[in-house]
């Protein structure tokens, strides 16, 4: 595939980017298809944010994805922003629309549907590790489709709180908040129907972490999630395995976001295999 004043640009903005797979899955999809688009990243330090998306926005960008730390941070610098971003108030995807910015987000849809294709109902009392973006977008579909009840951890107990306030107050589903502690995962580990990681301790390189010591106190058919999809094995899951827990990594939700992020932007719809082709063996087990 070569490049010409033709060719259709798309990219993903975050900090650090190095555990990404975004671009070389987007770019082998196009290489085999035989379409005009290359997919780029910009690892984009926090001060620089503005500028890079006044670059983007310049150089007639498609859109571009966009990752930790900017989700709720590229907010203020969007013209418009979707019903589930403004809902969230967290973005991970920004298309180009005439002269305007809009941001949308895919995370919550992205999730659930990875779980039913899973065979699991989103329902049930959920415990989040992480109170960020993702978790925010998260519990708010979770919430949606039937959420009993949430817990959020954090090592932010503030930020925390917050999302336990908006499930809350938005969703009308109860929601309680904690600092991430041994102590106050080991009280909450029995009331829970399923566990998902939001954080992003375990992600490449981090291999070896996980966010929390042992599962032991999990109930024996509680549902252990990380959305970490490289490596798709986490060591979380590996504990969670262990101990004979249904477990879902972060591989179809990465495939879902990828989906719809291709049907916003490119306004195309593609098949989950289309993507996968090519890039499955860049990821760790």
């Amino acid at each position: 595939m070569g490049i010409n004043c033709s060719t259709g640009y798309l990219a993903i903005i975050g900090y650090p980017l190095g555990h990404s797979l975004s671009p070389l899955m987007y770019n082998e999809l196009f290489r085999r298809l035989h379409l005009n688009y290359l997919y780029l990243p910009f690892a984009t330090h926090p001060e620089d944010l503005e500028q890079v998306l006044n670059a983007l926005k310049a150089l007639n960008f498609i859109g571009f994805n966009v990752t930790i730390p900017f989700k709720q941070k590229v907010i203020p610098l969007l013209d418009e922003l979707s019903d589930e971003a403004r809902a969230c108030q967290a973005v991970n995807l920004v298309k180009k629309e005439g002269k305007l910015l809009k941001g949308y987000n895919t995370d919550g849809a992205g999730l659930v549907r990875g779980l039913e294709e899973n065979g699991i109902s989103p329902r049930g009392r959920v415990m989040f590790i992480g109170a960020g973006g993702a978790a925010r977008s998260i519990a708010w579909a979770m919430a949606r489709k039937g959420m009993l009840k949430a817990y959020f951890l954090d090592i932010d107990h503030e930020q925390a709180e917050s999302m336990a306030t908006f499930i809350t107050s938005q969703c009308s589903v109860p929601a309680s908040a904690a600092l991430m502690t041994p102590e106050n995962f080991a009280d909450i580990c029995p009331q829970i129907d399923m566990l998902i990681n939001c954080s992003p301790v375990g992600m490449s390189p981090g291999i070896d972490e996980a966010p929390v010591e042992s599962l032991e106190l999990l109930n024996h058919d509680t549902i252990v999630c990380d959305i970490i999809y490289n490596p798709r094995r986490t060591k979380l899951l590996r504990m969670a395995q262990s101990r004979g827990l249904k477990t879902v990594d972060g591989w179809p939700m990465f495939i879902n976001q990828a989906l719809l992020t291709l049907e916003i932007l490119l306004e195309q719809s593609f098949e989950a295999r289309e993507l996968e082709e090519g890039i499955s063996h860049y990821v760790q087990v």
